[in-house]
């Protein structure tokens, strides 16, 4: 069994074939998938179809660092403020089926003029996620030193605060070997790793070895991003079982071993 940690299956792109891609997938053993959020519009639409596939689709919430309004304080409010009210509960209490807080993060790569709104919406999403004692799904694109101050100067004390471990997936990780170990020994971190792991001049085969298994699980993020040898074309869960095989070959161990420790790995985390 495996578990797609994280793909967009509201995407356009699956509109006119979701049941045959669902379907797809668990023929392929991919018997689990996370939905990732990126803002208010979002949401609705992967609660419904998280609930359409029960114990098979899984939901998140949350606004993507791209996807962030002019007024990100009543972006938040619109998001978060029908969950708010749970006198301390879980989310899960009010909403079935959601696992983690994402996709959240900092993205550097198109537009740099949005940092410090983009530090404060993430610092506001990991609060409520260490509030309600939830997993975090982490988007951090060309912005891993300011992502890894950011945990040393506000999100890791603030997790201490609460007696918790900030904890979470660092989603298509495309850091170094170095700056992963920098993470681990911040939170209780986990690596999305996905199709990039397949393509030329990669660096994820050597975050990945020096990593290893134990702090690995596997994800699309379907429709991008897809695999060798699927590279060009629409990226879908059931792609989730090639990347398996490709790391596999990487680590030096069985694909079995693989999918056993990668969904032991979400599991733990993500309590499905």
């Amino acid at each position: 069994m495996i578990i797609d940690t994280h793909c967009h299956l509201i995407d356009e792109a699956f509109h006119q074939d979701i049941e045959a891609v669902i379907d797809s997938a668990l023929k392929a053993d991919v018997r689990q998938m996370v939905l990732a959020c990126c803002d208010e519009t979002e949401f609705p639409q992967i609660v419904a179809l998280s609930q359409s596939y029960p114990d098979i689709l899984f939901s998140t919430i949350g606004i993507h660092p791209e996807n962030i309004a002019a007024d990100i304080h009543q972006q938040f409010d619109t998001l978060f403020g029908a969950l708010a009210p749970l006198d301390g509960n879980a989310p899960s209490d009010a909403q079935p089926g959601i696992v983690a807080v994402g996709e959240i993060g900092l993205d550097l790569h198109w537009d740099k003029s949005r940092l410090d709104d983009q530090k404060e919406i993430l610092r506001m999403q990991t609060e409520w996620a260490l509030d309600h004692d939830l997993p975090v799904l982490l988007h951090i694109r060309d912005a891993m030193p300011q992502f890894l101050d950011l945990c040393r100067t506000t999100l890791c004390p603030m997790a201490s605060e609460r007696s918790k471990q900030l904890r979470g997936i660092l989603h298509c990780y495309s850091g170094n070997a170095e700056q992963a170990k920098e993470a681990l020994s911040l939170g209780d971190f986990y690596f999305g790793i996905g199709g990039t792991l397949t393509y030329k001049k990669s660096l994820v085969p050597e975050v990945a070895q020096a990593i290893g298994i134990e702090r690995i699980v596997l994800e699309t993020d379907a429709p991008y991003l897809a695999p060798v040898p699927h590279r060009g074309r629409r990226n879908e869960p059931a792609y989730t079982a090639d990347t398996c095989r490709a790391l596999a070959e990487i680590l030096h161990i069985s694909a079995e071993e693989v999918a056993q420790k990668t969904t032991k790995n979400a599991r733990n985390l993500l309590k499905i």
